[in-house]
């Protein structure tokens, strides 16, 4: 009997353990599962929060497209620097720039302008060219003309290599093979994959470039192109120096130029001759613009970066980006 009564005592302390075991682990699961729940809570509050500043951003633009419809510049409210915005559990932060304020890659797909023998040159090509000579310390391990050769084969629609670009055949090459787009740019980090963009040229060339998604058209704003991104205004504007555009940009009125041709009177007045056709280029006016929001909720962060279109007081979103803002 005293066998049988310690064998029980046994099996029912095992027991014991066992659903002590069970109970300890279904805690666990349990509290993560909440943590898991609570986590996603709060990401999709917060994602609510930067939709609500992309809203914000759209009443901003459309009151400014009411109030001066045809001028754009640095001296509207769109332009201020990004302040915390308060909101519960949180803040917001949201800032917009100008998309006329860079160049357009996307351009690099107009047809050549005749002003070269060879196909494929047109402003936004010699003006990235100009840009990849002219910003120091580059890093570029290709040419100047390779890299800018390499992003008209990128968009181009054929697969023949121009000049001392990049096709398909040589990116297939590579230990990890891809093709080419062969299609407008999405968005600027295409460029890490397109032949001699390393790390370092992109740092330095973002500043002064930009993408417009389904857009191939080169118009820069003189109002909102500022001193740090003078380079911008040389490399569209023949005979025109870094230090020139400065002046010009130093010159600018508080409101910027309420005309073209008023920037182009400055221009002349700097001394700056036979620069061709360049207004058709330029202009006082902006139809897209980036948000970059950052919704900032019970310690987390969620960052969204929008490109929105204005056009007849209505903000279109043509493309929108998760993360990545630092």
């Amino acid at each position: 009997m005293g066998k049988e009564r310690g064998a029980a005592l046994v099996i029912v302390l095992f027991i014991v353990a066992l659903a002590a075991t069970i109970a300890a682990d279904m805690a666990v699961s349990l509290m993560v599962q909440v943590q898991k729940t609570t986590n996603i809570q709060q990401h999709q509050q917060s994602k609510w929060y930067a939709y609500a500043a992309e809203e914000l951003a759209r009443k901003v633009l459309i009151e400014v497209k009411k109030d001066k419809a045809d001028v754009v510049n640095l001296g509207q409210i769109w332009a201020q620097e990004p302040e915390p915005y308060p909101v519960d559990n949180g803040y917001l932060k949201v800032g917009l720039t100008d998309l006329h304020a860079c160049l357009n890659l996307n351009a690099l797909a107009q047809p050549d302008d005749g002003q070269n023998q060879t196909q494929g040159i047109n402003p936004a090509h010699r003006a990235l060219l100009f840009l990849l000579q002219n910003i120091e310390e580059l890093g570029n391990e290709e040419s100047e003309e390779t890299l800018a050769d390499s992003v008209y084969d990128w968009i181009d629609e054929d697969s023949i290599t121009n000049r001392s670009g990049a096709e398909e055949d040589e990116y297939m090459s590579n230990r990890n093979p891809y093709m080419t787009a062969n299609n407008l740019l999405a968005s600027v980090s295409e460029l890490r994959v397109i032949k001699g963009f390393n790390p370092l040229v992109m740092e330095k060339l973002l500043p002064y470039v930009c993408v417009i998604p389904g857009n191939k058209e080169l118009k820069l704003n003189v109002n909102t192109i500022t001193s740090e991104n003078a380079l911008l205004l040389s490399a569209v504007i023949p005979n025109l120096s870094q230090s020139g555009a400065e002046a010009i940009i130093g010159a600018r009125p508080e409101q910027g130029f309420a005309k073209v041709t008023d920037f182009i009177e400055e221009l002349k007045q700097q001394g700056v001759k036979d620069f061709g056709k360049v207004d058709e280029l330029l202009t006082v006016n902006s139809e897209h613009f980036q948000l970059v929001a950052q919704a900032f909720f019970n310690e987390r962060r969620f960052s969204m970066t929008s490109t929105l279109e204005v056009k007849d007081s209505h903000v279109t979103v043509l493309a929108r980006k998760f993360g990545g803002v630092q």
